[in-house]
């Protein structure tokens, strides 16, 4: 199957992401000829993180792999908490 030169009518739109406690913004948007991933920190949208891609789809793999470790953060946390806690009962 021949591939065509045109790009597909959503390669331009800005793609976000936000964590489970709505507390960072992940957002994947085209700059300068690349694909620009921007972490912000909510609620001032604050940039944490800024990487470049040359193709769209690495750029939404790594934005993706960001949201997965700032939601296990989150998780992790928790967990310390709890188990912080459980010691106290001995």
């Amino acid at each position: 199957m021949a591939v065509s030169g045109r790009r597909r009518f959503d390669d331009d739109k800005v793609v976000k992401y936000e964590t489970a406690e709505k507390d960072f913004e992940v957002e994947v948007s085209r700059t300068l000829n690349k694909w620009c991933v921007t972490v912000y920190q909510m609620p001032d949208r604050q940039i944490l993180v800024q990487d470049f891609f040359p193709e769209r789809w690495k750029a939404l793999a790594r934005a993706q792999d960001f949201l997965r470790l700032l939601n296990q953060r989150k998780k992790k946390e928790e967990e310390g908490l709890a188990g912080n806690r459980d010691d106290d009962d001995f």
